[in-house]
């Protein structure tokens, strides 16, 4: 992933000083998320915006900045479930939480000749900023009570994103941008439960996740462009 990150982040300064600057924009959709892969069925789907800067080529490639906020809650019973089944000689649990993500990436777009509607492919990478939170209630099955469960984190992971869309204009200036991304990441905002100490203070280090890795998103918002 570090190799990738080198890769584009040369491939800009050298586009930057091959080709001179056309046109500059800056674009922003709302966006619905998808969650996929290894423990999808644990989330919901998210919804935010996702948006950013770039500078337009003679050559049809945008080079620039992405940057985003996606919510997602946790799917209680789903994951309840899966706590549950890892803590039955304890007790139940019953666990809400969300997942906050903002990615920030280099953003490479080729833009494919025509008018309208004007198609292009993206490629992205960077960093997904995460900021997870779990809050409940673990009931013992010795019927002696129940603890608090209330855990929070923040983390980053590298990754990267491959996409489609176009651009349908309204005017010289301003365009209606549909696009959709594939983002690949390793660990999509994970849940981490630590159980520390029973209801009768006694201490066992004990600690349980789930996570998910890659989502999808689905986008319409405005393209502006001006010429330089």
């Amino acid at each position: 992933m570090k190799n990738i990150i080198k890769i584009l982040f040369v491939s800009l300064l050298l586009s930057t000083l091959t080709f001179s600057q056309s046109s500059y924009g800056s674009d922003l959709s709302a966006t619905v998320a998808f969650p996929t892969g290894v423990n999808a069925e644990y989330f919901n789907t998210g919804y935010g915006a996702i948006g950013g800067f770039y500078y337009e080529m003679e050559s049809n490639w945008r080079i620039g900045l992405t940057l985003g906020f996606i919510y997602s809650g946790i799917n209680g019973d789903e994951v309840n479930n899966y706590f549950q089944t890892l803590e039955q000689q304890q007790g139940s649990v019953d666990l809400s939480g969300s997942v906050s993500t903002i990615p920030i990436l280099l953003s490479f777009k080729y833009m494919l000749p025509g008018s309208s509607p004007r198609f292009y492919g993206i490629v992205e990478a960077g960093l997904y900023l995460y900021s997870t939170k779990a809050n409940g209630t673990i009931t013992y099955s010795d019927n002696t009570g129940s603890a608090p469960i209330d855990e929070s984190e923040f983390s980053s992971e590298p990754g990267f994103a491959l996409g489609l869309g176009a651009l349908f204009p309204v005017s010289k200036e301003v365009s209606i941008d549909v696009n959709a991304r594939y983002h690949f990441v390793r660990n999509s905002g994970t849940i981490k439960v630590k159980y520390n100490y029973d209801n009768q203070g006694n201490y066992y280090p004990s600690e349980e996740s789930v996570g998910s890795s890659h989502f999808i998103n689905v986008g319409v918002g405005a393209n502006w462009n001006f010429d330089l």
